[in-house]
């Protein structure tokens, strides 16, 4: 793009004159017979160099070259008079010129005089240039160092604002559907016109900065947006990767602004393509961390998972084993132990009225007998446990026949808490007595010396919950996770099957067991079943 250079002058000769060897030179020219003409120009279009006389009616060139610095700060200025002296030229250089041409000059003095303030111009737009890059560094090292992405973009904004010289500028992101949305908004950008940028159909296909003023937009909407909210300039850059569009950076100037200079296009050209490389890093980081993370959870749960096979896997080998055990035990013990209980009957029968001693011993016999067979027939259960028939059952009925099957001590009281209107369960009524009954004799030997136990009944989340709560001797903290193991016990009695068959009983009703106590304040064994 060719620079753009305004002439002004009221004499026409010297007009006609800078402007013809001006477009000979390649540059875009355009002549102002006064300085007010040259405002007006100003108030519409940008321009790179201001070549005025500094003599002429109205508005004098020293004049116009103040306003013109003021509304586009990066204007080079070169002042033309037929009366030089120090004093001239000090004031010229005050205003903000260049250079200095006295007339009458030849086409090499003008040429001279124009490549010089350019030159001057160009240095001052370098070093704004490296100055806006040391704040990007300063985002590139927060980028580094992990800063989010949304943080990023608030960084970016903010120097933006400083460095594009703008009143508001905000960064729009295209989301998944090919949409703009406000990624980050500083100063007060207008909704209607960001709105207004939204609707241009041109966006995606955006290579490089676009410069819009109030008085050449590229379509009315934008105008009338631009008007209504008093934007006097406007400038769309494109936020582009290497791989695609990520979105677009739109920055505004107010009333008695000037427009956007063809360098600060430039700068923000450099500045919006490092900031989307950075903005993209940052936001694949953040999706590798929220990956990272979901990998971890699924890690987390599959490690859970495993582990649960591993010790279901575990579990059913062991009850596998102790299946076959109690089928071989039964079938060798069975035989021997009922001719035992049959001879203790016979003798107890023929020895009505003998020694006191003799009874009680074979009481002994019987009553051990009748224990072992309770644990031929606990071991027989693991061969036995199939598929359970299944019927739904009112739980609070189910609690109730329970207890009229059960033989309690005189010293163990039963407190039924059962709440109302439970809905129905799906079990084999038979196999989950033999559950409940277990845990019952299981509280009962938890209180040798009597106590309360405490049946109630509940809904929780789908399932119904019944608990067995004692005031026994509760049970270790050590040992509550072991309770269920088949062939471990704490008692001085027993194989340690009872605690297992409720389990294995309760995983056939796809249901759940489970353990809460304090030693010396009792236990609570609760039993969760879906409703039906």
């Amino acid at each position: 793009m060719s620079q753009r250079i305004l002439v002004v002058d009221d004499e026409p000769g010297i007009t006609g004159f800078c402007g013809r060897l001006l477009a000979r030179m390649g540059y875009d020219t355009c002549l102002a017979g006064s300085g007010e003409a040259a405002l007006q120009l100003l108030e519409r279009e940008w321009f790179d160099l201001l070549l005025a006389d500094i003599v002429m009616p109205g508005i004098t060139g020293l004049d116009l070259a103040l306003e013109a610095r003021r509304r586009m700060p990066d204007i080079a200025v070169v002042i033309m008079t037929g009366h030089g002296s120090i004093e001239v030229a000090v004031r010229a250089l005050r205003a903000g010129a260049h250079d200095f041409l006295l007339k009458p000059f030849s086409p090499a003095d003008l040429t001279e005089a124009i490549e010089h303030a350019l030159a001057q111009v160009r240095l001052l737009q370098e070093n704004h240039r490296l100055r806006a890059l040391l704040p990007l560094l300063n985002i590139g090292r927060l980028a580094l160092a992990g800063t989010g992405a949304d943080a990023l973009l608030g960084q970016v904004a903010e120097m933006t604002l400083v460095e594009g010289r703008a009143d508001a500028v905000a960064l729009l992101l295209y989301d998944e559907a090919g949409g703009l949305v406000p990624g980050t908004v500083r100063g007060a950008m207008p909704p209607a016109v960001l709105r207004a940028v939204n609707a241009l159909t041109t966006l995606p296909e955006l290579d490089g900065p676009m410069l819009v003023t109030r008085q050449e937009p590229p379509a009315d909407p934008l105008r009338s947006a631009m008007e209504s909210a008093g934007i006097v300039a406007l400038m769309v850059v494109p936020l582009r990767t290497p791989d695609r569009a990520v979105g677009l950076m739109v920055l505004t100037k107010g009333e008695r602004q000037p427009p956007f200079a063809q360098g600060d296009a430039e700068l923000m050209a450099v500045l919006c393509s490092h900031v989307a490389a950075l903005w993209e890093n940052a936001r694949l980081v953040q999706r590798l961390e929220a990956w990272n993370h979901e990998l971890e959870g699924n890690i987390e749960v599959y490690a859970r998972e495993l582990s649960a096979a591993q010790e279901r896997l575990i579990r059913q080998e062991r009850l596998a084993a102790i299946g076959k055990l109690g089928a071989s035990v039964a079938h060798e013990l069975r035989n021997p132990l009922g001719v035992i209980g049959n001879s203790a009957y016979y003798l107890t029968a023929r020895l009505d009225g003998a020694d006191p001693k003799i009874v009680r011993h074979l009481d002994i016999i019987q009553r051990e007998v009748r224990a072992s067979n309770d644990i031929i027939t606990n071991l027989m259960t693991f061969v036995r446990v199939g598929e359970a028939e299944m019927v739904p059952s009112d739980p609070n009925a189910l609690v109730r026949a329970t207890l009229e099957r059960t033989v309690l001590p005189a010293t163990v009281t039963v407190h039924l808490d059962l709440a109302p209107n439970l809905p129905q369960v799906s079990l084999d009524c038979d196999r989950m007595q033999q559950v409940f009954l277990n845990l019952i004799n299981n509280a009962v030997q938890a209180m040798p010396q009597g106590g309360r136990l405490t049946i109630s009944t509940r809904l929780e989340d789908g399932r119904v919950r019944f608990s067995f709560t004692d005031n026994g001797v509760g049970i270790a903290r050590e040992d509550q996770a072991r309770v269920f193991e088949p062939l471990y016990t704490t008692k001085a009695k027993g194989v340690g099957l009872g605690l297992a068959i409720v389990q294995l009983l309760v995983d056939a009703h796809g249901g759940e067991v489970r353990v809460s106590s304090m030693p010396g304040a009792g236990a609570c064994f609760s039993v969760l079943l879906p409703a039906a």
